[in-house]
């Protein structure tokens, strides 16, 4: 036994000897290193989900933590699996274009065939902090649910509804927006909105239908709400907040207290940033259906500047597109995802906002696959319709945006440039 032990002690000594060894020897030429090419690719396309409280399931932020996820790292990337991005490159250009460039691509692949070395430390990027609470900057407000939720292990929980007065006693204007789950497993999404004492009637009021009164969701893929200098999300004084909240039990039972913070603008904006939507709720998606076709639209009732898209469906969405059908007769497409991916609910940001004339038509076209094909399909042998939860169906295209004269906006209470949730 004793003879045994030492010679499994050689062995695990000859075999540090030989990493060691291995980590020591120079990279062939031409073969990317850790240091000066993949680290800069890590902290650009992946960090940002994959941190410690981030929603990636590990770590990218050292050469030890990446280089552990090499093969993976590898395969998905070269099957544009990872990082997350569901948009036509066709259609349009976005500030938030997660996708790795083909040279991105061939730099991670050769790295990690290329025995993975971490080349001179000297050449590394300066690392990022991430904060292990907020995301937006040190809000300068937290609201908390009132009261600890608990979740059972199983069953199918109802959506709940939480109201809490915010006591503004004048309106503010805010600038960053996150909304906050603190048990994210079992969170399955968070809307925030926000009802205004009263609600002004008028076109611009009335387009916003049912995005009249967002603030902010959180949902996986969804970043905090950031607006840019001159741009902000008004809420009334004496408004209060309602957050709903969507739980999944995960079989044991849990508890969660989720939070919004905010951080409010130093001054009032040029411009009011609202959310509006196209929505069809009056569909039925045959059972077997492999690509059943729902239309939504809603027309400009001024001129607007667009500054991003969020389509949401469930389960069986499929595909989804944004198309502008101008005043003189032309038409535009804004967005197109051809593989919608409920798990990634993106808010497509235009790099260069879109300025929308009054009288325009927005059209969203969406299609959902019930068949047996559609792997996440909870089941494909039931007819599908509208409603809350997961296993059935929504059909929801979010717009952010603000008009291009501000005028008074003083009825809206809702909307954000980032940061679109599920419903």
């Amino acid at each position: 036994m004793k003879a045994l032990r030492v010679s499994i002690c050689a062995l695990l000594a000859l075999a540090a000897m030989t990493v060691a060894s291995a980590q020591d020897t120079p990279p062939a030429p031409g073969t990317p290193t850790y240091a000066k090419d993949v680290s800069r690719i890590m902290q650009e396309k992946c960090a940002d989900c994959h941190h410690p409280n981030g929603i990636g399931p590990f770590s990218l932020l050292t050469y030890r933590q990446t280089k552990g996820w090499a093969e993976m790292i590898k395969e998905v990337v070269s099957d544009r699996r990872m990082p997350p991005w569901h948009a036509d490159p066709a259609v349009g250009k976005y500030r938030n274009d997660r996708r790795l460039t083909d040279g991105e691509i061939q730099t991670i692949v050769k790295w990690a065939d290329g025995g993975r070395p971490m080349g001179n430390e000297a050449d590394l990027p300066a690392p990022i902090k991430y904060s292990e609470d907020w995301r937006i900057p040190g809000p300068d407000m937290v609201f908390e649910l009132p009261q600890e939720q608990s979740i059972e292990p199983s069953g199918v929980v109802p959506y709940r509804e939480i109201e809490i007065p915010t006591n503004f006693t004048e309106d503010k204007w805010l600038q960053a927006i996150e909304a906050r789950a603190s048990n994210p497993k079992v969170v399955h999404h968070i809307i925030v909105f926000v009802r205004a004492p009263q609600m002004e009637s008028g076109e611009r009021q009335d387009f916003q239908r049912l995005g009249r009164g967002f603030l902010v969701g959180f949902a996986p893929g969804v970043i905090p709400t950031v607006l840019p200098e001159g741009h902000a999300v008004k809420v009334p004084k004496g408004s209060s907040l309602i957050f709903q909240m969507h739980y999944t039990p995960t079989g044991k039972h849990e508890v969660d207290r989720s939070q919004l913070g905010i951080n409010f603008a130093k001054q009032p904006p040029a411009r009011e940033v609202i959310t509006a939507t196209t929505i069809n709720g009056d569909f039925t998606i045959p059972a077997g259906d492999p690509n059943y076709r729902v239309v939504a639209d809603n027309i400009l009732p001024d001129n607007a500047i667009l500054y991003s898209m969020t389509p949401h469906m469930h389960y069986r969405g499929k595909s989804y597109e944004y198309i502008a059908h101008y005043p003189d007769g032309k038409s535009e497409t804004l967005l197109r995802v051809p593989n919608y991916d409920f798990n990634w609910q993106t808010s497509y940001i235009l790099e260069t906002p879109a300025r929308l004339p009054k009288g325009t038509r927005i059209e969203t076209i969406a299609h959902f696959d019930n068949s047996a094909a559609n792997k996440a399909n909870p089941d494909p042998t039931k007819p599908v319709r509208w409603g809350e939860q997961t296993w059935e169906e929504m059909m929801i295209g979010w717009m952010n945006m603000s008009w291009e004269t501000p005028g008074n906006q003083t009825a809206s209470a809702g909307g954000a440039t980032i940061g679109a949730g599920a419903r």
